[in-house]
């Protein structure tokens, strides 16, 4: 009979921390990261101070485990790019790169938590931000690897740098994508739409075709 209570209490536990990490990412999400506090996070979970101060100790603690949840939200685009060099043409280290562009745009225009992260890394420097540029560099460092394994396996004699080569194409199209909130055209190019960024796509595989 205790061993059933303790463990009931424990998911309820587990249940409660959840509801409260999602009451800050939908603070994030849709107010932004400055709304996010203690009194605003037991508003939106309905809880009580005292239990997020028990569970996580103090602010800090709390966001450092949303933190963690937002690992999540900048997706594992390797998959979808094989998936999409392999819909459209034949797998080769062209269509890999026109695909990682495409996809990686999608990433930030389906997701407005990312785009709200991207813009709040870029204009504050706190604990916080440190900790989610810290966690989605790590995934950012996966998917390198995953598109250097792959770029090894078609082109065995290459010798791109690809850590440098995917930083700057991600980061050109984390800036794009976010400049699209504020204007549409960019250097002549609409950024708005598929036409523009299919343009960027076809110009990036044409640069992996001649590295």
């Amino acid at each position: 009979m205790g061993d059933d209570t303790s463990q009931t209490g424990k998911r309820d536990r587990e249940s409660t921390e959840r509801r409260i990490v999602s009451a800050v990412l939908d603070l994030m999400e849709n107010e932004g990261f400055d709304a996010v506090g203690i009194n605003a996070v037991a508003a939106r979970a309905g809880v009580s101070k005292v239990l997020i101060y028990r569970y996580f100790g103090d602010l800090e603690g709390l966001m450092r485990t949303a933190a963690e949840q937002l690992r999540g939200i900048t997706p594992d685009i390797s998959l979808r790019v094989v998936e999409c060099a392999n819909e459209h043409e034949q797998l080769s280290p062209e269509s890999l790169m026109r695909c990682t562009v495409l996809e990686l745009r999608r990433s930030v225009e389906d997701n407005p938590l990312l785009r709200r992260l991207l813009v709040w890394e870029l204009t504050e420097d706190n604990a916080m931000t440190r900790l989610t540029t810290e966690l989605r560099e790590e995934s950012g460092l996966d998917q390198t690897e995953a598109f250097s394994r792959l770029l090894a396996e078609l082109r065995p004699d290459n010798n791109t740098d690809v850590p440098a080569l995917l930083a700057l194409v991600t980061a050109g199209v984390f800036f794009l994508s976010l400049r699209s909130d504020s204007v549409r055209y960019f250097n002549g190019l609409d950024i708005r739409s598929d036409e523009g960024w299919q343009r960027i796509a076809d110009a990036a595989a044409d640069l992996m075709r001649h590295l």
